[in-house]
């Protein structure tokens, strides 16, 4: 591959007269790591160029130097060139980015390049690494040099960068205990003036900067085991130069990985006596056409059973007054999804009202429906905890309704054809009166049900309920808004895992819908521009697998002929909304959840309704 493959178009040009501190602004708000030096922009011929480590040079906001005095003119990368040798010069001379002229004797700009562009252009370009795992090219020497903290003064860090040519440091959160924090680097630098030591026009030296001050709080990590690509791809995308590489054990530091390293594991291979680790890290099962996930109607939801048995028009006798709540926790249309966080957490639910300014009822927001909204709504900005506005994408507004005289099954019926966990009960002028939630249909069932319904006969089956640990998150997501399950098994195919609960889920950061696997955790820091929007910077280098989020539960279970009341009782006691189901010789099955409870009790008024029986349970006068 040549240079004139992967070159761009400079996004900052500048004359050998312009203000250093103006060519540090010009790459600062275009997010450029070089400045182009030209004679005119006209002829484009070429006068020299810095990049980000000349410009931080500049350590105050007002200086007198001129590009021209610090600017590099070598090295430089010919259009001819091979992007093999054009490595090797830049790694030599400690270069992030140069710029690619047409030839030695028409030295004319026709584009730069950065070492990121050039993996970005291997990757496009389907060439896969020579080395495959981040244990083959990881720097491990000198370990001590790639370190900082919180505490240590940024004129040390600043000095290792220019000097010494690091491309950034790992901040650690202390020399004994070297688990990452977070990473300076020339960006950050850049990015910010509350670093700067003042020497060329302010009079005398301020207090320098601590680390903390500057640093991108949140680490990116790797593990010896992930896979180059995967390394690859989240340090190209963000422009990340050094990423961290830790024991999964103890998450301490045990190396660093380089832009370096990474062009390197693409062009060359592993390093001198290095070998492949034989662990590697888990990557997403493929889904089996048995297992992809189609629309159901609410129909096939209700028959999803193991075994049927014959439908009874016997009704437990209890209409929604009896079981109503009078009130809920609210929250306002204007919270964020932060404060219903909290709320959830504080009052021990799973459900909050949302009301508007005038105390009206507009909305509900429920765990499932987060995890609905956050797993599959929109692109991965749209999934910030902080977001004052995100209650919109997260609320649900079509709250089913019923009658206080209504049965439960009735009521039950409601929730499944409407997919919801909640109802508002109303008296006869409409006015609401009460709320029942799953839960408090999956208590009424308990109470009342003890000894009258198997596991088998109400539990999803294996085909729907169980996922594979190593099947992608927005699989399982997926497949449990699909079926209408809050719950799903995790099976390895010789031992239960745990599950997947959806009670558990709703702040994990999921794959996205449109761009499919993501293998980025965000944690949103400091706004790194002024009057910009705030940078996500932690960065978990492998994919989002069902292992991440399940809940381990590898003794807990119930068989397909305990009491369906046993696998209530299992489900409170460790706060999931499923339990698995083994049939008598201890083969997995599937798995009971509290929407199947909900399912059974729906389906005898399904069958009322079916047959033309309405049926309206009177108010008990000994209940008023």
């Amino acid at each position: 591959m040549k240079a004139w493959e992967v070159a761009r178009k400079p996004r900052v040009i500048v004359q050998p007269d312009t203000p250093l501190t103006v060519a540090r602004s010009l790459m600062r708000d275009n997010e450029e790591p070089i400045a182009v030096i030209v004679e005119s922009e006209k002829t484009m011929k070429f006068a020299g160029y810095v990049t980000w480590r000349e410009a931080i040079q500049v350590t105050s906001h007002y200086s007198h130097l001129r590009v021209k005095d610090a600017a590099l003119d070598y090295p430089v990368a010919y259009k001819d060139d091979d992007i093999e040798d054009i490595v090797k010069k830049m790694e030599e001379e400690k270069v992030y980015a140069v710029p690619v002229l047409d030839s030695p004797d028409n030295p004319v700009v026709v584009g730069v390049a950065t070492i990121a562009d050039i993996v970005k252009a291997l990757m496009a370009a389907g060439l896969e690494p020579v080395a495959e795992t981040v244990a083959e090219v990881m720097t491990t020497e000198n370990l001590e040099e790639y370190i900082t903290t919180q505490d240590e003064r940024v004129n040390r860090v600043w000095s290792d960068l220019v000097y010494h040519g690091k491309l950034g440091k790992v901040v650690v959160r202390s020399k004994e205990e070297p688990i990452p924090v977070g990473i300076t680097s020339l960006r950050e630098f850049i990015s910010t003036g509350r670093w700067y030591f003042h020497r060329e026009s302010e009079r005398g030296l301020k207090t320098v900067a601590k680390v903390r001050t500057i640093m991108l709080r949140g680490a990116p990590v790797a593990t010896p085991e992930t896979p180059i690509e995967y390394a690859a791809k989240v340090m190209v995308e963000n422009d990340i130069p050094i990423l961290p590489v830790i024991d999964e054990e103890t998450g301490k530091l045990v190396g660093v990985l380089t832009i370096y390293d990474v062009a390197r594991a693409y062009i060359e291979g592993a390093k001198p006596g290095r070998v492949k680790p034989a662990k590697k890290a888990a990557l997403p099962i493929e889904v089996k056409p048995e297992e992809r996930v189609t629309y159901v109607t609410a129909e096939t939801v209700l028959q999803q059973v193991l075994v049927a048995k014959p439908q009874v028009e016997t009704l437990i006798g209890l209409s929604a007054a009896d079981i109503a709540r009078e009130e809920l926790p609210a929250i306002t249309i204007n919270d964020t999804v932060e404060h219903a966080r909290r709320m959830m957490i504080r009052y021990r639910t799973n459900y909050l009202l949302v009301v508007d300014e005038r105390g009206q009822i507009v909305g509900v927001v429920t765990k499932w429906g987060m995890l609905r909204a956050i797993a599959l709504k929109g692109p991965i900005w749209k999934r910030r905890v902080h977001d004052r506005y995100f209650i919109d994408y997260v609320m649900d507004t079509e709250i089913p309704r019923v009658k206080a005289d209504d049965s439960i099954e009735q009521v039950a019926l409601k929730m499944v054809e409407a997919k919801a966990e909640l109802v508002i009960v109303e008296d006869e002028q409409g006015r609401p009166v009460g709320f029942i939630t799953k839960d408090d249909l999956v208590d009424a069932y308990a109470r009342l049900q003890a000894g009258r319904a198997k596991v088998e006969n109400i539990m999803t089956p294996s085909r729907i309920g169980i996922v594979h640990p190593h099947h992608s998150l927005y699989h399982a997501v997926k497949k449990m808004q699909t079926f209408y399950l809050d719950a799903l098994t995790v099976y390895d195919g010789s031992r239960i895992v745990g599950v997947i609960s959806a009670n558990r889920l709703p702040f994990v950061a999921y794959e996205d819908a449109v761009t499919g696997i993501k293998s980025r955790r965000l944690v949103w820091v400091r706004k790194l521009v002024k009057g910009a929007a705030k940078r996500g910077r932690y960065v978990k280098v492998t994919p989002l697998l069902v292992i991440d989020a399940t809940v381990p539960l590898h003794d807990v279970y119930v068989k397909t002929s305990d009491d369906v009341v046993r696998a209530i009782e299992l489900m409170k006691e460790h706060n999931v909304d499923g339990i698995p189901v083994v049939d008598e010789e201890g083969k997995v099955v599937g798995i009971v959840t509290k929407t199947d409870i909900v399912r059974e009790l729906a389906r005898t008024a399904k069958l009322r309704l079916e047959r033309g029986v309405t049926v309206k349970i009177e108010k008990k006068p000994e209940a008023k």
